[in-house]
């Protein structure tokens, strides 16, 4: 049924997209168009990391003199907000080359390529400084060599910075800063076995729910709270759903990536593969800035509503707690290199 879902979805991607076919260099005059392709993402504006891909395509559209590229001569076409599907989705139409581009969570790419696993591992980034050099850095470029064997080729990593716990708590106590403190709460998660277990670990109990689901869940008592970014949490007003704690646990990172289709892409002409590759590289500088502000507006944003915001100063009792998941997460995915999570800890 799942295989017959998906020939469908492509088969009707394919016509809404005007028949599938990649748009490669085009035939055209001096001052048009001469390449168009497809970019898909699940975000809409709000979430803030939709602006990894708009400023790609800003960038790109963009005159390069180095590489003879004229202003117009590269065209995006912009798919954002799941109008083409959700981020497995759009992953396998990549794989297929239905779309030539798309933005997706590192998470999901777990899916087709383990190794993706590695940088969702709790408390494996020591701050955000470390988190980036990874990301940018060997450790990040080895990770997204993975995807050839997919078809796919990963251009770069874009962080969300850490993820924290959020949840209704009795105003007669502090907020939760131990996993003692956590237990008997019922928090959501991505449907991932990696966070599942990181929850669990941490003294929570993880209950896996569609983030659509998720505001109704806590005004009914499904879930008590829910792991993610102060943007996420601001942006869905959660706090008028009855959250009154906002844990800065930093328990796990988040991260986008964009990815191509790897024939696609190889079939280019050279100064327009070149561009892509250097476009996706130069926007995170700008990306990082706008990422910081939006977080630091949504820590400020939530103590104006009245939730109460606390720093957990010693982890301890929280990496103690979390081994366990390590031993699950490479006994359940051997094809994975102990050896880069070792490279990773200490870069």
């Amino acid at each position: 049924m799942k295989t017959l879902c998906r020939i469908i979805y492509l088969a009707v991607l394919m016509t809404i997209l005007g028949g599938g076919c990649s748009p490669k260099e085009i035939e055209a005059g001096h001052d048009t168009v001469r390449l168009k392709f497809r970019l898909g993402l699940e975000l809409n504006a709000d979430t803030k990391i939709w602006e990894v891909s708009s400023l790609f395509k800003t960038e790109l559209e963009k005159a390069s003199p180095k590489d003879n590229i004229k202003e117009g001569e590269i065209e995006v076409e912009f798919y954002d907000q799941g109008s083409i599907g959700s981020e497995r989705q759009l992953l396998e139409a990549g794989y297929f080359g239905v779309v030539e581009m798309m933005q997706v969570n590192t998470a999901v790419v777990t899916a087709i390529e383990p190794a993706f696993g590695i940088l969702n591992l709790p408390y494996l980034f020591q701050d955000e400084a470390h988190h980036q050099r990874v990301l940018n850095g060997e450790p990040g470029r080895e990770i997204l060599l993975k995807l050839a064997k997919h078809n796919l080729q990963g251009l770069g990593f874009y962080s969300a910075g850490f993820r924290n716990m959020f949840y209704k708590y009795s105003t007669d106590a502090p907020c939760p800063n131990s996993p003692t403190d956590l237990k008997g709460l019922k928090i959501r998660v991505m449907e991932s076995p990696t966070m599942i277990s990181t929850i669990n670990a941490m003294g929570a109990s993880a209950a896996p729910l569609p983030f659509s689901e998720l505001y109704q869940g806590i005004k009914t008592g499904v879930v008590d709270g829910a792991e993610n970014s102060a943007k996420v949490f601001i942006s869905s007003r959660y706090h008028e759903a009855g959250i009154n704690c906002f844990t800065l646990t930093e328990h796990t990172t988040d991260q986008h990536v964009l990815i191509a289709n790897r024939d696609w892409l190889q079939s280019l002409d050279p100064k327009y593969k070149r561009r892509i590759e250097e476009v996706s590289r130069d926007i995170i500088p700008a990306f990082n800035s706008i990422w910081e502000e939006t977080t630091l507006n949504a820590l400020s944003q939530i103590e104006e509503v009245g939730v109460r915001i606390n720093g957990v100063e010693n982890k301890d009792a929280f990496l103690k707690a979390v081994e366990p998941v390590y031993e699950h997460f490479f006994k359940s995915y051997p094809e994975v290199s102990y050896s880069l999570y070792e490279t990773i800890k200490n870069y």
